[in-house]
């Protein structure tokens, strides 16, 4: 079921509704104990996403704590304070970390990287992406990596991606995160990727499962939001009000995309195929004010093996009514 609002109506009457499915919400909604989506299914020798679990917290303020922190063997919670700059070379993390932000303030500015690791926690920071011409190239990047979960996070102006999920990587949570650029006039602003390539089939198939849900993807966003490939990939409660782009989300090669009651404002092509091997895209319930172009569904391309729909994810959640997320996700997104 598709829901239409003419352009012509004002946006005030996405605001006036804050009920979804029967319960009130005052307020952004609170940090949820645990991952909701692919994060919290069993694979890979991994019941679910706890990253740092029940370790003491750890507060820093200075990058060469954090760098000796997040690279050692042990489980950690670790709390960012202030502003951490890490340079043109990205922080690795390594598996059974949680890193969190200490407040809504709390900002690493350059670069994150997963490599090789399983069971990280990223939540409640801004990350703020080194910008055109400059490294990290990414502001988050994970590759061949499993049982992540990034929530609440405020992303921006990376040079290439502001969270770019490859090489298999899989088992993964993107949820109440805002991703958006301040300069119109970097022409790279390409904002998520799950699977980098139609080439990449020895790593990436039965793999890039991952789970978007009440993310943010605002000002000056043009593509990726995301572009996924390969991959089991379920959006739901999603907010589009990137004006000016080329398309929102891209279905590439043998991925199967879920997307519903998500909500597009005045965007370009909300979803399509991305390029000419075969894709599958459910969408239902979904609200489109202004919006124009795609909204493709079905089976798309007509190379490689056919896709099968991907119309019943493998875990418990609930959506929220795509009326509602112009509050919602709003007052929700990034850093509480």
């Amino acid at each position: 079921m598709i829901t239409r609002i003419p352009a012509v109506l004002p946006l005030l009457a996405l605001l006036l509704s804050s009920v979804a499915h029967g319960q009130e919400r005052n307020g952004p909604a609170p940090l949820h104990p645990g991952p909701v989506g692919w994060a919290a299914v069993s694979g890979q020798g991994v019941a679910t996403t706890t990253g740092g679990g029940s370790a003491g917290r750890v507060t820093v303020t200075s990058l060469e704590e954090l760098k000796r922190l997040l690279n050692d063997e042990l489980p950690r919670v670790i709390i960012v304070s202030g502003r951490i700059e890490t340079g043109p070379k990205a922080l690795e993390i390594r598996s059974h970390k949680t890193l969190l932000g200490a407040d809504k303030d709390a900002t690493i500015h350059g670069g994150l990287s997963i490599k090789n690791s399983a069971n990280i926690i990223v939540r409640n920071l801004n990350i703020q992406g080194a910008g055109a011409g400059k490294d990290p190239a990414d502001a988050i990047s994970a590759r061949n990596s499993h049982h992540l979960w990034f929530d609440h996070l405020n992303v921006w102006d990376s040079r290439d991606g502001n969270l770019d999920l490859t090489q298999g990587s899989d088992y993964i949570t993107v949820s109440w995160c805002k991703f958006w650029y301040t300069d119109p006039a970097n022409d790279h602003r390409l904002s998520c990727l799950v699977g980098s390539g139609s080439d990449n089939g020895d790593t990436d198939v039965g793999k890039n499962r991952v789970t978007w849900h009440h993310n943010w993807f605002a000002d000056l966003v043009r593509e990726r939001m995301p572009r996924a490939l390969f991959g089991q990939v379920h959006l739901f409660n999603n907010y589009y009000t990137s004006t000016g782009n080329n398309y929102c989300i891209g279905a590439g090669s043998f991925a199967s995309v879920l997307i519903e009651q998500n909500c597009f404002i005045g965007v370009k092509d909300p979803h399509k195929f991305a390029d000419g091997n075969h894709a599958f895209i459910t969408a239902r319930d979904n609200l489109y004010d202004g919006s124009k172009g795609k909204e493709e569904t079905g089976l798309g391309g007509k190379e490689g093996p056919l896709v099968e729909p991907f119309t019943k994810p493998p875990y418990p959640y609930t959506a929220d009514a795509a009326k509602d997320l112009a509050t919602l996700v709003t007052q929700g997104a990034g850093p509480q």
